[in-house]
């Protein structure tokens, strides 16, 4: 159409594509963009036809980045875009020696073939893509070159913007209709029939799996806790069951370490203690056992990736996305959200306030990764606490009977969730209620405790996929910290 690009002054190119642009010509398509518009000027089902997430600040013409933003516009209202209703929109009187009315009109005219309009965008997109790395480059250089900047922040921000330019370019962001995705859930379905492998993330864990099933791609699983209820040990049940299913694991674990973790997990597969392992007080027998069940359990462990110190949601974010793409039927688990560390953005933010922050950041990636995130979240402090402090049989009960709800949970964090799951002991409760042994309350606690003892409880408290509230009697061994079916026969395999 006998259009070149506007010229660019050599201040204009160092200043919003580097001093590199300088020296070498802009990465651009005047032809394509032009293509592309006249196409859809004369059928707008053009616009339909596009296979990726184009935007009117991909075009390197102002004046076109104009008109398609126009035409967004109009088709969002529900009216035709043609070179009449989009003249008025386009805030230049003369493009080169044209009206704008010229303008538009000749790409209407000279316009190619709608089949041809994925082409163009595809063209306009990549020509983006290019000038957008020149931009970081440049970015990436001042931040070398900075004392002033946090270099971690600056490269997560920089790799952030380089995984948003290649979803664009890979069409990432453009959505699927319902049809399709109802295809792909019957496609799942016949294949878990035909026992041809099950959708999700199968755990292993009985009691749980027979309420929800396995963790699909996407979820968001918070498991609540208070403190000795053993939330980080059903969290290591899932995590070791996962593994052993050959689902990897990728684990925040701020609050233990990866060797205490290693220890836990070697306790459950000997019935050795794990503060007996750490004091070395264990027999050559004992010993040789602890390092045979390391060596049979290595095939699976080695699914397990932990990261034990204190990560900031960018920092979280990087690692899952990576480990996803190359574990795309993994799981990822943060324990727990109180103990993610603050960037310079959240800094003065309450605890309270920060939580719904860290389980929205946590959702967004379970989507993005398409995998299930586990998050660990602390119940209220105050949830189980003695009102009446004139102890009696009452009192005993009433710890026995308290079910904790999603409500319970610090800084309301269940919105963002799709199943909500807190483990509950009655046990520790009645312990931190023992009444003096010579008082007459004694016989009474004692009798209650009888009925706790080995025992607890999986409540799932919330769940956007099943009914709920629902609760699953399960057994509880103290020495191996570990939840156990009380339906399974054979309790040898241990999670």
């Amino acid at each position: 159409m006998n259009m070149v690009a506007r010229d660019f002054t050599e201040q204009e190119l160092a200043d919003h594509f580097g001093p590199a642009a300088v020296v070498q010509t802009v990465p651009c398509n005047i032809e394509a963009e032009q293509a592309l518009i006249g196409a859809i000027l004369v059928n707008n089902s053009a616009l339909e036809a596009i296979r990726i997430p184009l935007e009117s600040k991909h075009f390197f013409e102002k004046v076109h980045g104009e008109i398609f933003q126009a035409i967004l516009d109009l088709k969002k209202a529900g009216r035709s875009a043609n070179p009449v209703t989009v003249k008025s929109s386009v805030s230049m009187s003369m493009i080169g020696d044209m009206s704008v009315s010229q303008y538009l009109a000749r790409m209407a005219r000279e316009a190619v073939n709608v089949v041809n309009a994925p082409d163009y965008a595809r063209a306009i997109m990549e020509t983006a893509a290019r000038r957008a790395c020149i931009m970081l480059s440049e970015r990436m250089t001042d931040t070398a070159f900075s004392r002033e900047l946090d270099i971690s922040d600056e490269f997560d921000a920089l790799r952030a913007k380089f995984d948003e330019i290649t979803q664009a370019l890979n069409g990432e962001d453009k959505g699927h209709s319902l049809a399709d995705a109802a295809r792909r859930a019957l496609d799942s379905t016949a294949n878990a029939v035909a026992g041809r492998g099950m959708v999700g993330v199968d755990y292993g864990f009985a009691p749980l799996m027979n309420m929800i099933g396995p963790f699909l791609p996407g979820q968001q699983i918070i498991i609540g806790g208070a403190t000795k209820q053993g939330k980080s040990t059903l969290i290591e049940q899932i995590v070791a069951g996962a593994a052993m299913n050959g689902h990897p694991a990728w684990v925040n674990s701020a609050e233990m370490g990866d060797e205490e973790l290693a220890h836990r997990a070697l306790s459950r597969l000997t019935d050795i203690q794990a503060w007996r392992q750490i004091r070395g007080k264990v027999s050559d027998a004992e010993y040789e056992k602890l390092e045979t069940a390391r060596r049979n359990a290595e095939s699976w462990q080695e699914r397990i990736y932990i990261r034990s110190e204190s990560m900031t949601l960018r920092q979280i974010r990087r690692d899952v996305m990576e480990f996803a793409k190359r574990n795309p039927n993994g799981i990822a688990v943060v324990d727990h959200i109180g103990l993610v560390e603050r960037d310079s953005t959240n800094q003065r933010v309450e605890d309270a306030q920060f939580a719904p922050v860290v389980t929205k950041a946590l959702k967004m990636l379970a989507r993005d990764a398409k995998i299930p995130v586990i998050a660990a979240a602390q119940l209220k402090k105050n949830t189980f606490e003695v009102a009446d402090k004139n102890i009696s049989k009452k009192t005993y009960q009433a710890a026995v009977s308290r079910r904790p709800k999603y409500g319970d949970i610090f800084g309301s964090v269940e919105k963002d969730a799709s199943h909500v799951i807190i483990p509950f002991r009655a046990e520790p409760l009645l312990q931190e209620l023992e009444p003096a042994e010579t008082s007459d309350l004694h016989a009474e606690w004692e009798n209650i405790m009888d009925t706790v003892k080995g025992k607890a409880e999986i409540v799932l408290a919330l769940s956007r996929h099943t009914n709920w509230p629902q609760r699953k009697e399960v057994g509880w061994n103290g020495p191996k910290t570990q939840f156990e079916d009380l339906s399974a026969t054979n309790q040898t395999r241990l999670f």
